[in-house]
């Protein structure tokens, strides 16, 4: 009796086919939701009809992918927010520092906006930032950060929810004015990055050591990064 191990069936031509088309119509449902997230299409919830007309597909090829509009939504969101963990794991999980880890999401989380624009424009609509939320993973961002920083005496605030708040607010505006490319991006980072921190208490000085080091971190990263795009605004 032979140990080999069986030789694999050959795949389906008509089954790969079937699921190329699949995989392709799935996105293109997505895109469309995308689209509909963006600025000036519309201030109200999104409905199927708006979702089948920019796609152009039927209400049942919806169906054939989503229940709801909630749950393309959440898709959707749950693969930028993966995609944002990724990126900021990738280059902080390694500092100890948790000023340097609360700056640097802030300002990856600003940088890509500028870059990414379609990003900036999902991620700052009022359906998201509530998923955003409500995310387990969300708490790596924003709330350890500054909790740690806190415990070290980094920075001085009493309630770790209004800090939190600060700086999710902080970001969603700052989001919303840096994919108008309105600004000055490097400049405009900085300031609100000095500004925001000030104000949960950290010294001007360590701010500016911690900003200069996520960005720093993010330029050697750069070319690493799905969203970036040389030579707009950083370099």
């Amino acid at each position: 009796m032979s140990d080999a191990a069986p030789a694999p069936a050959d795949v389906d031509p008509r089954a790969a086919a079937a699921a190329i088309r699949r995989t392709r119509m799935r996105e293109r449902l997505l895109d469309a939701v995308l689209d509909l997230y963006q600025p000036g299409q519309g201030s109200g919830s999104l409905v199927i009809d708006d979702v089948i007309c920019a796609a152009g597909v039927s209400r049942g090829s919806f169906y054939k992918y989503f229940e709801s509009i909630d749950a393309a939504v959440n898709e959707l969101g749950e693969r930028m927010t993966a995609d944002l963990i990724a990126d900021f794991r990738r280059l902080f999980d390694d500092v100890t520092d948790p000023l340097v880890r609360a700056v640097g999401g802030a300002v990856m989380a600003m940088a890509r906006a500028w870059h990414d624009p379609r990003w900036g424009g999902f991620t700052c609509r009022v359906d998201y930032v509530d998923y955003f939320a409500r995310a387990s993973m969300f708490d790596l961002l924003v709330r350890d950060a500054l909790k740690a920083a806190r415990d070290g005496g980094q920075m001085q605030f009493r309630s770790i929810d209004v800090a939190v708040d600060l700086i999710v607010g902080m970001t969603i505006e700052a989001r919303r004015r840096l994919m108008l490319r309105s600004v000055e991006p490097r400049a405009y980072i900085d300031e609100m990055i000095e500004r925001t921190f000030a104000g949960l208490g950290a010294d001007p000085a360590a701010i500016a050591a911690a900003s200069t080091q996520g960005w720093d971190m993010m330029m050697r990263a750069a070319r690493g990064f799905g969203w970036w795009r040389s030579g707009e605004g950083f370099g």
